[in-house]
């Protein structure tokens, strides 16, 4: 019998803690559900905050934002059950069909339900399932303030105005604050502050005491002030600029990166041998899969190799090897196995993921051949 993820889901079936994609830092973009459905693969793993108005799905089994079949946005919050009211919604943005459907970093998050429940037995392809995963909200100001925030959250209620707004020049998007680049000019600059950033576009930056150039980073970090109408392109705001000065530094929130939260505890999820399988060849490679990452400093002191009981011989000297990319130890013994005993491979809880938390502590048993080979 193999190892398997527990892939049960309770009655919080959308509270799910973070998935540990790649390890880029995890800042939150403001944004919209236009954009990031545009967009899928700029925003997928990164943190987000959008506005929109939760719907139920599925006949109530799941909660969402409205968007046109096939595409479905599922939200899973990290706790409780979602408002059907306009909110602002924050989570890790995730298009399910980047990942394959046997991929082991979905395991620990219990998603395969959920993911069943939104499109059936099929995979999802990419940019058909995205999740807003561990999220969090906040109600709304019905009054939509002219701020860079705003602009970057609700472009469509600011359209056509004319506003004033203060950030940081950031070149042409060098920071990749943004998905894409509208091309009105070669002169096009983005504008950030905090976790919000928008386009702008109508005029070469410079003015009074500077002149910037929008392909390095000499002077990213000066802050401007730019006054100029509000516009929509390819579901990007953009600020068509009438004025630009120099400005000072505002006082901002730092950029927002949300507490982590503790990912289940790591399990074996493959084995080979399998558990209790016989047989085995005396020279054999032995081979544990976890659920997620492993610290490789772990592993070797909190793995023991015994024979079962009765067995006199001494088990041979053995090396552990973590393999990072299936997250994978391979134990390697420098003789063969004693023939036609048992075998026991136990890891205990001092074997690590990255993040601290420990094992599932778990016996491998397996019987060897009674030939060398």
């Amino acid at each position: 019998m193999r190892f398997r993820v527990s892939l049960t889901v309770a009655t919080g079936l959308l509270a799910l803690a973070p998935i540990a994609v790649n390890s880029q830092s995890m800042y939150r973009m403001a944004t919209t559900l236009a954009a990031v459905t545009r967009h899928p693969a700029f925003y997928h793993d990164k943190t987000v905050a959008l506005v929109g108005t939760p719907v139920e799905l599925v006949e109530g089994a799941l909660t969402g934002l409205p968007l046109e079949a096939p595409r479905q946005f599922v939200i899973a919050p990290k706790s409780g059950r979602v408002p059907l009211r306009a909110l602002e919604l924050r989570g890790r943005l995730l298009d399910i069909g980047r990942f394959a459907s046997d991929d082991s970093r979905l395991g620990p998050l219990d998603l395969l339900k959920l993911i069943t429940l939104a499109s059936g037995d099929r995979w999802p392809a990419r940019e058909r399932l995205l999740i807003l995963h561990g999220t969090t909200w906040i109600d709304r100001d019905p009054v939509v303030a002219p701020t860079m925030r705003n602009l970057a959250l609700q472009p469509e209620r600011l359209a056509g105005q004319t506003v004033r707004v203060r950030g940081r020049f950031r070149g042409r998007n060098l920071f990749g604050d943004l998905p894409a680049w509208p091309r009105q000019s070669e002169w096009d600059f983005v504008l950030q502050t905090a976790d919000a950033a928008v386009w702008v576009v109508g005029k070469r930056p410079r003015g009074d005491g500077f002149d910037l150039t929008t392909t390095t980073r000499t002077h990213t970090g000066r802050w401007l002030e730019v006054t100029g109408r509000v516009t929509i392109v390819d579901d990007l705001p953009l600020l068509v600029a009438d004025r630009l000065r120099a400005a000072e530094p505002e006082a901002e929130p730092e950029p927002v990166e949300d507490p982590p939260t503790v990912l289940p505890a790591p399990e074996v999820i493959f084995s080979a041998p399998a558990q209790d399988e016989a047989g085995i060849a005396r020279d054999v490679l032995v081979r544990l899969q976890f659920s997620r990452p492993i610290r490789p400093g772990t592993l070797q002191p909190n793995i023991r190799i015994r024979y079962a009981e009765g067995v006199t011989e001494t088990v041979p000297v053995w090396t552990a090897t973590y393999r990072p990319g299936p997250m994978a130890v391979e134990i390697r013994f420098a003789a063969p196995l004693a023939g036609g005993v048992g075998v026991i491979v136990e890891l205990g809880a001092g074997v690590q993921a990255p993040d601290g938390v420990s094992l599932t502590p778990m016996t491998l048993r397996f019987t060897t051949s009674t030939a060398l080979r």
